[in-house]
């Protein structure tokens, strides 16, 4: 049973031309012979170089086309290349584009979740543009649960939100009518669903867009199969052939392997569904991705031709797949069906109608809920257009009746309404003056934030640059052998760096969490080492001032635990030296004991202590409880601000107490589960052998001649051969010669910067078919907005000078193992 629910999505689809499924394909396969897909690539690479909006559309348009044919690999390229030319030129259409189209590929290869996201998404969207993109998505999504008549209604709602003037309204109406063709395919409406694609197809594609596609092919044949027609559907199917091996992807040769087996099914040539089946072997290969069809076919057909061990093979594989919740179908199931198949085969045959029976009542009640939701849809339809009737002829009565009942009154009218006017008109030119008011302070307010932002990413890029120098230098000095003196003045330079760079860092966390721009990572780490190490990082200057620093640890922590175990170090390493700034004389206690399913940390000390008026100035930014403190003892005072805000960013609860002159207390609570995984080894020599088991060649691109020293030396124990260059620029010519196994490039460089070069990088490797190399961000650029723009250009991972030895190791072998994308943070942890 079908029912033509097109009219209910567009007034303007009454008005649509007919079109025969036959005439259809034969425009889409003309369409799709005069181009193919390396034309469409061309497409892209010229689109690249363009730096406006309508290159923005056509890299979206290459994105999706290869993510319709489900090459994700290459929409997830494409993808990449958008998000990066989005961000360049500030364009947040885009950029939301390029987001929804990366969580739609998560969708389609198994991160059901990546769903609720895209369904947020469209909840705040306030782009027509991106509400029309996010909408299509959500309905896709819809459909696949089965909720027909929502995916329809929604469909509609937003089709009318969409300006017919503004540029690339076509793009998004196609869209649309392709998604709502995909919907009325479900609803087995072959008129419906034939004259939406034409609508997709014809009446909205862009001929100046290659479009070597053909999936509304494939839609029509599917649905020429469910509706029975499967002479016409023989026919389609050829078109779809014929056009699929001259593409050459090996995605739509699975996708045609499935339309052929449908319509073989359909025409009852058991032999041929095999042999349709047949290149993909028992374990359907390249083919598996599109199991929940085709296995159930195969077994159906080994079944009706008697060959039931091979039947049974695939039976149980749909059992094992439907366990592991591998096995995702759309609307009602079909195993019954292959089950009640291989029972007549067996001979069983009481077993296989009860089977039977089960299937049908529930293919039958679905089609009765799918057709429900088709009438509901043309009745609400019906029924809102004559309402929106019956409104406009009483209103039509109500205004003769006025006319007439106010045809004497038109004077007092007139002079009321000049009144009202002159009102008007003063509400506007103080509306506009307010207006302008807001306005200037919006843009007084987002200059001085930009300004801030440049500040503070200009800062950290130049004292990191030669603190990096330092830092790493006295870390490689550390680890040799010196002699004592000087190993005490190496330990001093060491520290002072340390120290340096801990200022500059809670200075740019302070920015980062007022901005909103901290992210927390959960990774495993030991809970128990890592407070001893906090610990120990302080027992020497406990020692020199001859405060005794205890460690209690309950036994019951001794173990692995998930979290961020970087930030938790922080904040211990925040109140320790807090507490051990305070303390002339006494002890620092750090205690950890289990309370309930969270941990507690508690740091106690004998210091000066503070009463509850200074308990509220104690977490302001920049300020302590006493002003002559800061000269006393030192220190910005932003280490209990950051503390207690990251704290609350990992979800836990902190608090202090103090009695003046006796000590204060300050703890803090999380939840961190136990980690059951086994634990990584994290020797930096076993990392150094494991990156040299065999030699490598390394590309370093910094513009900073001290840089690039400080990176030889400390490479110095990896078998490696490193190459130094000053730019970018030199960078991509060094690359192109080929040969290197990793890229370490900086940021900021003249001629070409590390973006741009990455970029390059990228691009030559895709447009000659050349395997991917790692490449890490080594720069003195740290802030979130750096990370990501080096993640959108192509980057496997980020690492923020100044720089150890072991957050280097730890960074090359994540990214030459492909474990990428990694962060300082990470490295660190």
């Amino acid at each position: 049973m079908a029912v033509t629910v097109v009219a209910g999505l567009s007034s303007v689809a009454i008005a649509a031309p007919v079109r025969t499924p036959l005439q259809l394909a034969e425009s889409v396969e003309r369409r799709a012979s005069q181009t193919d897909f390396d034309a469409l690539e061309a497409f892209g690479r010229e689109a690249q170089a363009r730096s406006d909006r309508e290159g923005l559309n056509r890299l979206y348009h290459v994105a999706w086309i290869f993510l319709n044919q489900g090459e994700f690999a290459q929409a997830r390229i494409w993808n990449r290349r958008l998000a990066s030319a989005a961000e360049a030129l500030g364009d947040a259409r885009y950029v939301e584009i390029a987001q929804l189209n990366e969580l739609i590929i998560q969708y389609d290869t198994g991160d059901a979740a990546a769903a609720a996201h895209i369904e947020r998404i469209r909840r705040r969207a306030d782009d027509w543009f991106v509400l029309s993109h996010a909408t299509r998505l959500v309905a896709m999504n819809m459909m696949d649960e089965d909720r027909i008549g929502e995916a329809l209604n929604l469909l509609t709602e937003v089709q009318a939100q969409v300006p017919d003037s503004e540029p690339y309204a076509d793009t998004a109406l196609a869209g649309l009518w392709e998604v709502a063709g995909m919907g009325l395919m479900k609803l087995n409406d072959f008129t419906g669903a034939a004259a939406a694609f034409g609508r997709f197809e014809l009446d909205y594609s862009r001929d100046d867009y290659p479009r070597p596609d053909f999936d509304s092919l494939y839609n029509l044949t599917r649905l020429a199969v469910q509706v029975g027609d499967y002479e016409l559907a023989r026919d389609l199917y050829v078109s779809h052939h014929r056009l699929t091996y001259r593409s050459g992807l090996e995605s739509l040769e699975v996708y045609d392997a499935n339309l052929c087996a449908m319509v073989a099914e359909g025409l009852r040539d058991w032999n041929r569904v095999l042999r349709c089946l047949e290149p993909y072997g028992v374990d359907l290969g390249p083919a598996a991705f599109l199991a929940p069809h085709l296995l159930p076919r195969r077994a159906i057909a080994y079944a009706r031709l008697g060959r039931l061990r091979e039947a049974r093979r695939d039976l149980a594989e749909i059992h094992r797949a439907e366990a592991a919740g591998e096995y995702r179908e759309e609307g009602f199931t079909v195993i019954p069906l292959v089950e009640a198949e291989l029972l007549f085969a067996e001979g069983r045959s009481d077993e296989a109608y009860r089977r039977l029976s089960d299937y049908h009542y529930a293919s039958s009640t679905q089609a009765a809920q799918r057709f429900s939701t088709g009438i509901s849809q043309v009745t609400g339809d019906m029924q809102a257009q004559l309402s929106e009737r019956r409104r406009q002829l009483e209103t039509a009565n109500a205004n003769a009746k006025l006319h007439q009942d106010k045809i004497g009154q038109q004077r007092w009218l007139v002079g009321f309404g000049v009144i009202f006017l002159i009102s008007v008109l003063a509400a506007l030119v103080w509306q506009l003056r307010t207006g302008r008011t807001l306005k200037d302070a919006r843009r007084r307010a987002e200059a001085a934030n930009h300004a801030k932002s440049e500040f503070l990413a200009n800062m950290s890029h130049e004292i990191r640059t030669p603190l990096n120098g330092v830092v790493a230098m006295a870390d490689t000095l550390s680890r040799s052998d010196l002699p004592e003196r000087e190993r005490e003045m190496v330990e001093v330079v060491r520290a002072s760096g340390i120290t340096l760079e801990r200022l500059l860092s809670d200075i740019l966390d302070s920015a980062k969490i007022e901005a909103g721009q901290v992210a927390i990572e959960r990774a495993p780490f030991h809970l128990a080492n890592a407070v001893r190490e906090v610990a120990g990082l302080y027992r020497a200057s406990a020692n020199q001032k001859e405060v005794a620093l205890v460690v209690d640890i309950a036994p019951v922590l001794e173990h692995r635990v998930v979290g961020d175990g970087v930030r938790v170090r922080q904040v211990l390493s925040n109140l320790i030296s807090n507490a051990l700034k305070f303390t002339g004389d006494g002890s620092v206690t750090i205690t950890a004991h289990a309370v309930g399913d969270r941990v507690r940390f508690e740091i106690r000390d004998t210091g000066v202590g503070f009463d509850e008026e200074q308990k509220a100035r104690i977490f302001a930014r920049f300020q302590q409880a006493d002003g002559s403190i800061t000269r006393r003892f030192g220190g910005t005072g932003l280490g209990l601000a950051i503390s207690r805000d990251l704290v609350a960013l990992m979800d836990g609860t902190f608090d202090c107490a103090g009695v003046p002159n006796e000590g204060a207390t300050f703890w803090f609570e999380l939840a961190l589960p136990v980690c059951h995984e086994p634990e990584a080894d994290n020797d930096l020599h076993t990392q150094a052998t494991a990156i040299t088991d065999r030699p490598i060649r390394i590309l370093l691109a910094d513009d900073h001649p001290a840089n690039r020293k400080v990176i030889e030396i400390m490479l110095a124990g990896v078998e490696a051969e490193l190459t130094g260059v000053e730019n970018g620029q030199l960078a991509y010519e060094a690359f192109q010669a080929g040969g290197y196994d990793l890229v370490l490039m900086d940021m900021q460089m003249p001629v070409m910067d590390g973006l741009a070069a990455v970029r390059a990088i990228r691009a030559h490797e895709v447009e000659n078919a050349r395997p991917r190399t790692p490449v890490l961000m080594l720069t003195a650029n740290a802030l979130a907005e750096h990370v990501a723009a080096g993640r959108a250009a192509g980057a496997d991972g980020h690492l923020a000078k100044p720089i150890t030895l072991a957050t280097l190791l730890t960074a090359v072998s994540s990214v030459m193992d492909g474990n990428g994308p990694i962060t300082v943070e990470e490295a660190a942890a």
